[in-house]
């Protein structure tokens, strides 16, 4: 309001911070993973995130591309929440560098 943006504006940016603040969540648990000395995928080490959804109900899971669009928003609200999600990404970092870009962990996200 001391912007000047009228109500309509201020409304809309109310209900885009409240739906991403409720599908922000903390999901633990193991990724199935390839391996090119497995025939199937293989159950990597335990892990945590601490992530923003794209939609609780039907992806209860973590995805790295949409996690930057998340953090514009959630960043300028809470910087340091916002740290704090992108930490959790970081730590699921392996030896040679790469993050996966979905984490599907525990048994709301896999059973989506």
């Amino acid at each position: 309001g001391r912007k000047g943006f009228p109500p309509s504006q201020r409304r809309f940016a109310q209900a885009a911070l409240s739906e991403l603040l409720g599908g922000v969540g903390y999901f633990h648990g193991r990724s199935l993973v390839r391996s090119p000395l497995q025939e199937h995928p293989v159950p990597a080490p335990e892990a945590a995130l601490f992530t923003a959804v794209p939609s609780r109900s039907f992806f209860p899971r973590g995805f790295l591309w949409d996690e930057g669009f998340h953090q514009l928003l959630l960043a300028r609200w809470d910087p340091a929440l916002s740290r704090e999600v992108i930490a959790h990404w970081l730590d699921l970092m392996n030896a040679e560098g790469w993050i996966p870009r979905e984490q599907i962990l525990g048994e709301e996200a896999q059973a989506k």
